[in-house]
């Protein structure tokens, strides 16, 4: 029984996560921009694993690049689909609604999400004081109980066994619902800001997200190295006169921002003088996406 795990990150959460999934289960590892150029995806692995974070859950939820890779798989009708989602906040209000909306995207290729998870790990932008309820900030917390999680996810992998609690959680979906109806204006209005937009731009969500790179600056300390281009996972930012230059189609992934080593890049979801990226992964991994 073999298995594909693939997987998209900007910190590195989902990296360690599906590097974990991978070693534990024997499967292939592939970076998702690894295959983006390609018009269509096939495999022969019995078992395909999908990690990635969350984005924006209260809009979609699920990343552009991961979008554009579900709609690139061929023939995925017969394989067993599970997904993992990472996110900072709480999984019942960012990973549920985002994964839903993922087996909604499958389904519609012709597969099924027979299985989904999520993880909570450290916030990419570190600002937790958008929650209006306590929650857990420590990181070793969340590191051991990712850990744990890991060895549950893949005992269910290898016994091939779908998700439960699905009366429960689509209920939970349903009742939340009015709340993200009021959430997706506040963010439109916030991607319509930072993609400077005008306020009554017809764009949609997919279509300013790509866009807000235009928020994102280098500052004096920017020394050239070029790692901001190194790391972007989508080939987003371009090196003039030793100067980063972003190209609008940004999936807000924040890696340019977190690996610089200067601290010269400003993101403008993130918490100025606060970095983050997984403790476990190193920047030549971060390159090796593409």
């Amino acid at each position: 029984m073999s298995f594909e795990i693939y997987y998209f990150t900007g910190t590195g959460n989902s990296l360690a996560v599906a590097r974990d999934i991978a070693e534990k289960t024997n499967g292939k590892l592939i970076p998702i921009p690894s295959v983006m150029d390609k018009e269509s995806i096939k495999t022969d692995a019995d078992n395909i694993g999908i990690v990635f974070p969350s984005y924006m859950a209260h809009l979609y939820g699920i990343p552009l690049i991961v979008e554009r890779f579900i709609k690139k798989l061929e023939n995925i009708g017969s394989k067993y689909i599970f997904a993992v989602c990472t996110c900072g906040g709480y999984e019942c209000v960012n990973a549920l609604p985002t994964l839903k909306n993922l087996g909604k995207l499958i389904k519609s290729m012709g597969g099924k999400l027979s299985a989904e998870y999520s993880i909570r790990l450290p916030m990419n932008t570190l600002d937790y004081s958008h929650i209006p309820f306590p929650i857990d900030q420590n990181r070793e917390t969340m590191f051991n109980s990712c850990k744990k999680k890991i060895e549950v996810i893949c005992r269910c992998m290898t016994d091939r066994k779908k998700s439960k609690y699905k009366i429960v959680t689509s209920l939970f979906n349903w009742l939340m619902a009015p709340m993200y109806l009021i959430l997706r204006k506040f963010h439109l209005g916030a991607l319509t800001k930072y993609s400077k937009e005008p306020k009554d731009t017809n764009l949609k969500y997919y279509e300013l997200m790509p866009l807000t790179d235009k928020s994102i600056y280098a500052d004096e300390k920017c020394n050239g190295c070029g790692i901001c281009e190194k790391v972007c996972p989508v080939q987003n930012i371009e090196m003039i006169e030793n100067k980063p230059v972003w190209q609008h189609h940004c999936e807000m992934c924040l890696a340019c921002a977190e690996w610089c080593p200067k601290k010269a890049i400003h993101h403008w979801l993130r918490v100025e003088e606060k970095n983050y990226y997984h403790p476990d992964v190193k920047v030549s991994d971060m390159m090796g996406q593409k």
